[in-house]
This record gives structure tokens, sequence and C-alpha cells, in this order.
């Protein structure tokens, strides 16, 4: 019976691995992330971007140029480069079904974030500006749905996203337009409720507070529901003459008219807060995606599930 050498180690007979079996695998031809791949990726994506920022400075200046380079190294920019390169990448190592995925990914990023999409999607949703010299008399009230303001840490009101919504109902106010403001808006988090949040913007800016009044809702059906109640039963020393008028952002106007239409609510629109910006020369940085582009086209495309769903 033969035995190994003491100093001889032994081998596994059931299961052989001949020698250079890992470091083979390692330098596999096959492998689509090689260090040489991140390198060709990295010097890709930094022609990519430093040929966006020249052209940027040629054709525009240099201050658009630093935003551009700004733009480019954010969370966003970076993805964005990433999916393109990636999908150069994978297609030229012929990994088809990779380079489709990241080639998908870059296109719905770069639609979705683009500020030109951004702005064909809001128009078809913002109705034109009403002219206020319309107006024979001053309105009956002006109600301004909820979502203007935000609390601050220390809850102290700040106008937000949407605060536009409070500036024009204090113009309409200043400017004669209106007898009474009615603030909407309900939420159970939070201590302030938005219309309270509402209320205390508007007395801060010269707003009489007894001409201004609260109604609840934590969505725009809510508030239409409630504002229906209201006006079924105002309170003492409201007015009692004229029309209504509805502020809400411009985007907004035409689902909260046909929310409103339900609960035979005729409201006069004052759309504000527009996001279809003034036509620009073209730069090349606008091919960039951004968070605020693509926050526009998520709430268009959330009005527009809004109406599919009736709500």
């Amino acid at each position: 019976m033969n035995h190994p050498l003491p100093n001889e180690p032994a081998v596994n007979q059931s299961n052989p691995q001949p020698a250079g079996d890992a470091a083979e695998q390692l330098s596999s031809p096959d492998r689509v992330w090689t260090v040489r791949n991140v390198m060709i990726g990295i010097a890709w994506g930094a022609a990519i971007d430093l040929f966006l920022v020249i052209w940027t400075w040629i054709k525009v200046d240099k201050g658009m140029a630093d935003r551009c380079a700004t733009a480019l190294v954010m969370p966003l920019g970076i993805l964005w480069t990433f999916t393109l390169v990636a999908s150069l990448l994978c297609f030229r190592r012929g990994a088809w079904r990779f380079g489709v995925v990241f080639a998908m990914l870059f296109v719905l990023i770069s639609i979705t974030g683009n500020g030109d999409v951004a702005d064909a999607s809001m128009a078809g949703l913002e109705p034109p500006r009403t002219d206020l010299n319309t107006l024979s008399e001053p309105l009956r009230c002006v109600v301004v749905l909820g979502g203007g303001v935000t609390i601050a840490y220390d809850d102290v009101p700040e106008l937000g996203i949407a605060g536009q919504r409070i500036m024009h109902t204090a113009q309409l106010w200043h400017g004669g337009h209106t007898q009474a403001v009615i603030c909407t808006g309900g939420s159970s988090l939070g201590r302030i409720q938005p219309a309270e949040a509402g209320r205390m913007m508007l007395e801060s800016i010269g707003v009489p507070s007894e001409k201004i009044y609260e109604s609840p809702g934590d969505n725009t059906s809510q508030e239409m529901k409630n504002l229906e109640a209201f006006f079924a039963s105002p309170p003492a020393g409201f007015p009692g003459e004229g029309k209504i008028g509805l502020v809400t952002s411009a985007s907004h106007m035409k689902r909260a008219l046909r929310l409103a239409a339900e609960r035979n609510l005729t409201f006069v629109p004052l759309p504000c807060g527009y996001e279809t910006g003034a036509d620009y020369e073209f730069a090349p940085s606008e091919l960039i995606p951004s968070p605020g582009a693509m926050d526009s086209f998520g709430r268009a495309l959330k009005e527009r599930l809004a109406r599919l769903v009736n709500r």
C-alpha cells in the first residue's frame, strides 16, 4: 500500500483543479468589465463631458460652460453619462442585451430630464393667463388651493415650490380685485395645516385677518367637496355677491376646474406659477438632464394620470 511522503501534499483525486484555472478566468477576454474596459469608459465619459463644456463655452459663454460642467458632476449628470458610456462599451464587446438596457435607461433619463420636453408636457396643461382688466367688479372671494406654503423646522411658514399661489392672491387683494380670501388644505401630518399656513403667510404680507377664511381638504377632490359645503352655508360676514376666483398653479388649473364642476362650483380661473418658460437660444448644456425638468415632467404626468382615474 502506497503512502504519500511526509512532505508531499495529498492530491484530491475526486475534484482535481488544474493549476492556473483561477488566473485564466480572471484574465479571460470574454469578461465585459475589465480594468481596460473601465479605463476606456472613463476616457469616453470624460471626452463626452469635455466636448459638451467646450461646445457650450464656444456657443454661449464661460458662465454657461461653468454651469454645464457643474450639471455634469451632479448625481443625475453622472448617471446620464454612465448609461451612455456603458451602452457603448457593451455594444463594443458584443453584450447586446446589456447594451440595450443601458441605452434604454439613457434615453429615458434624456427625455424625462430634458427642459424642452418638460415645457412641452406642461404647455398642454396650462391655460392662458386671465386678464384682470376683464373683471368689471371685485370678486366675491378668491379661493387659493393649498400647497403654496411649507413649514420650516421651527414652524415658520415659507413659500414653497407653488408659492406663487400665495403671491398672486396677495396681489389680487392689494389690487382691489377681491373682497375676501379662502385658504384651503389639510393634512394628517404636521401641527400646522396648509389652510392655516396660507392664512399666516397672507397676514404677514398685509391681507387683513378678518378677510381670510379657511376650508380643509387633504386633496383637490376633498377641497372641492368642503368648498361646496362652505358656499352652501357661508359664515356670518362673508361677502354675498360677486363671482368667485380660483387661484392655483397653471398646470393644476384644468383638473381643479373639472373637479369643481362635479360639485356644481363655478370659478373664474386665475392660474399662476407657469412652468412653460420663454423661448431662448439653444445651448448645448440643455442636453444634460436636470432634476427640475424631471420634476416638471413627473407632475405633468401626474396631472394626466389623475384625469384618467377621475381624481
